[in-house]
């Protein structure tokens, strides 16, 4: 269904309002609108004194599909509040949605664009427009008033928010969409939201690997993008700075640079952590922790199962074993008896181990198995235990190259 939603004040003047071309006359912008739009109900919000003095303009019309919704006089936060609760009710889910905003109170505007925000987000609703019967620019323009259209920055809270989305977990979708909402954009646009989706998805599925490669690419993408869309979508400029100052701090390349792409990941590990997504920051701490071992022994940076599992994983596990008096010095892999005979923070490294196993695999197997441990507990040993572990190893193997105030917020 297509409502408008408009408000009366205390003052009726005769105007003619010009729109795309065409002049209406009206007593208020109301009586107008309803000669130049089609739509299936208008709810006109008055106030009791209002209902008496400037409703019969409309009544006049005799229309039922204009109905009178008595609003308090908004002096009170509480009668504002009452009024958003009054008006949201009013509409349905799926609904489009034309607000004017000529009348009444000068808090209406801020009101409605919040409106507009929750209903679009709450009740999956379409706004059309927002209009402003400008009357008073009508005295320097021979009488006529121009209507102003203020949806665009409706569309502003879109940007806003499918950034925020994008920043927070690492989900493109709103983002890309916005960038491209009709399959037409152009090149330029097209590969920006391209971009855009293959960082998500090397984010969301913790692919930190493929991630640090596609972010290498989004800066320029995202900026060639704004110079098309700096007139149709003004705040792009601001949300692209925050979306690259992000995501530029994970990249990095294991084959060119060992020790730098280990501060990227290391940085993802702590953004992930930072954003709720534990299952994603215990198993790359995992990896990173690996990684950095292999780093710290002097060894090339590997992907091979049998090196980083059989050999490395396998030297990090016997020397917590040897720490039990379950496995002697003799029986570790050669990895194993350097890290034991050698490294002075091996306690450390052993106790982020004994933290990170049982938390990683209880979450990426899902709970499934025998004493897995309660979500509360995962959560308080990645918070208390394997965080400040992780950072402190990679500051003494000097891995990082921020304060941990910094990066544990």
């Amino acid at each position: 269904m297509r409502r408008i939603i408009t408000f009366l004040g205390l003052q009726a003047k005769t105007t003619t309002y010009s729109f795309e071309g065409e002049k209406y006359d009206g007593a208020v912008f109301a009586e107008a609108l309803h000669r130049f739009f089609q739509y299936d109900s208008m709810l006109v919000c008055v106030t009791s004194e209002a209902k008496k003095k400037t409703f019969p303009i409309l009544e006049k019309l005799e229309d039922e599909r204009i109905q009178a919704v008595e609003i308090p006089n908004g002096e009170t936060t509480e009668e504002m509040w009452e009024t958003f609760k009054i008006i949201t009710e009013k509409v349905n889910e799926n609904d489009h949605v034309i607000f004017d905003i000529t009348h009444g109170l000068r808090s209406l505007p801020f009101l409605v664009f919040l409106f507009a925000a929750y209903l679009k987000a709450a009740k999956n609703v379409t706004i059309e427009a927002i209009y402003y019967g400008a009357w008073e620019l009508g005295i320097s323009n021979n009488g006529i008033a121009p209507v102003i259209n203020l949806s665009e920055f409706v569309g502003m809270l879109d940007w806003i928010t499918a950034t925020d989305q994008f920043i927070q977990t690492g989900d493109a979708q709103r983002l890309a969409k916005l960038l491209n909402p009709d399959g037409k954009a152009s090149n330029i646009t097209k590969k920006a939201a391209t971009t855009l989706y293959e960082v998500s998805l090397a984010t969301l599925l913790c692919q930190p690997l493929q991630l640090a490669n596609k972010a290498q690419s989004l800066e320029a993408d995202l900026l060639k993008a704004q110079e098309q869309l700096q007139l149709t979508a003004p705040p792009f400029e601001m949300l692209r700075q925050r979306i690259t100052d992000t995501f530029s701090n994970f990249i990095g390349d294991f084959q060119q640079n060992t020790k730098k792409a280990l501060e990227a990941q290391l940085r993802l590990i702590m953004w992930y952590h930072s954003n709720n997504r534990l299952i994603e920051a215990m198993s790359l701490a995992r990896e990173w922790l690996i990684n950095a071992v292999t780093y710290r022994l002097g060894l090339p940076f590997t992907l091979k199962i049998s090196t980083r599992e059989k050999l490395i994983a396998r030297a990090i596990s016997g020397v917590e074993m040897v720490s039990r008096d379950d496995l002697t010095v003799e029986e570790l892999n050669e990895y194993g008896r350097i890290i034991h005979d050698t490294w002075t923070e091996k306690d450390t490294l052993i106790q982020l181990w004994n933290a990170l196993q049982p938390v990683r695999n209880g979450l990426d197997h899902a709970g499934h198995q025998d004493g897995a441990m309660s979500v509360s507990k995962i959560v308080k040993t990645a918070n208390d235990k394997i965080k400040p572990l992780l950072f402190h190893l990679a500051k003494t193997w000097e891995l990082e190259e921020l304060e941990y105030s910094s990066v544990s917020k």
